[in-house]
């Protein structure tokens, strides 16, 4: 019996490939000196040979575990693929690739390995499925992850589902050690790095599509969060250079928000909310935003101007333009 895992999304591969080997080791090798992994960077096609066609001690089974040998050279692959036909019946061999179907689409083993009964692919998650997955996730841990919470942490994460679970982690402890059964969307904000500053991405929005209302109320939640007015302007100051930033590649004829994202050093998923806002703007507006918040920086730090109402005026003038 052999198996194909592969796909881009390593967590649920990993976390798959960690089951697997679990439940061998629970119902076939309670020695634990029945399970190989190989790594193609690190081994020969002899030493697989030796691991397939070796028998198992003092068990009926035994598995070989396989990673990255999908992209090894073609010759290579073509030798293990004549080791399945001779596979003896007491070996499993698991195939793992961190890599989805069109990176391995020339790989000679492929459409032996993929035909099989057990074979996954673990792609990137939608949207509806990565908020499931959240969700559930949660659920397992015994907290509730209401929907607007899981778009304000998936907001952040994006489908980084490795990231994904290590907020949710932290979330879940911080729910259970303060005894509350729901996380929150102030919860989020208040221990998820990042999301203070996508809290700032949805504040501008309300800015700019001229809910001056909304955009007051977000404000504040801002601040009470903890949040100092100076650091307000610094993060609406950094976002307005990563407009232009933007606006500038854009103008060059560079719109694939990966590319961007390199360029920049910033994440894919804030090139991409960085794209769309760029479009609702010129250039020239986006220069004149950044320069009234060096206006308001300067006024605070160098007279007795209220912060408070220099981003108030901000806000008002945002939401007219």
């Amino acid at each position: 019996m052999f198996f194909l895992l592969y796909g881009e999304d390593t967590f649920r591969s990993r976390r798959k490939l960690a089951a697997m080997r679990e439940r061998f080791s629970a119902t076939r090798d309670a020695t634990g000196l029945n399970a190989v992994v190989l790594r193609a960077k690190g081994a020969e096609t002899d030493q697989v040979a030796e691991a397939i066609y070796a028998s198992p001690f003092l068990a009926e089974k035994k598995l070989v575990v396989l990673e990255g040998f999908l992209e090894a050279p073609a010759a290579d692959q073509e030798k293990i693929k004549a080791m399945l036909e001779k596979k003896p019946e007491s070996t499993n061999v698991i195939f793992f690739e961190e890599a989805g179907a069109s990176a391995l689409a020339k790989s000679p083993l492929l459409p032996l390995l993929a035909k099989q009964k057990f074979t996954e692919e673990c792609a990137p998650l939608s949207g509806a499925q990565i908020e499931r997955a959240a969700i559930e996730e949660c659920a397992a841990a015994g907290v509730t992850l209401p929907l607007r919470a899981v778009r304000s942490l998936l907001a952040v994460t994006g489908v980084d589902t490795w990231r994904l679970h290590e907020e949710i982690a932290k979330l879940c402890a911080y729910a259970k050690a303060t005894g509350v059964a729901t996380i929150t969307e102030e919860m989020i904000v208040e221990l998820v790095p990042g999301a203070q500053e996508e809290n700032l991405f949805a504040f501008i929005d309300a800015c700019t599509e001229g809910r001056c209302g909304e955009a007051s109320a977000m404000l504040e939640r801002l601040l009470k969060s903890g949040v100092s007015e100076l650091q307000v302007i610094a993060m609406l100051e950094k976002q307005y250079r990563t407009f232009i930033a933007v606006a500038d590649l854009a103008d060059r004829g560079e719109r694939d928000k990966n590319a961007i994202a390199k360029r920049l050093g910033i994440h894919p998923f804030p090139a991409g909310k960085a794209i769309a806002a760029v479009r609702r703007h010129s250039p020239a507006a986006l220069r004149a935003r950044y320069d009234e918040l060096l206006d308001i920086e300067r006024k605070i730090k160098t007279s007795a101007a209220k912060a408070n109402a220099l981003l108030g005026l901000f806000i008002a003038n945002m939401a007219t333009a």
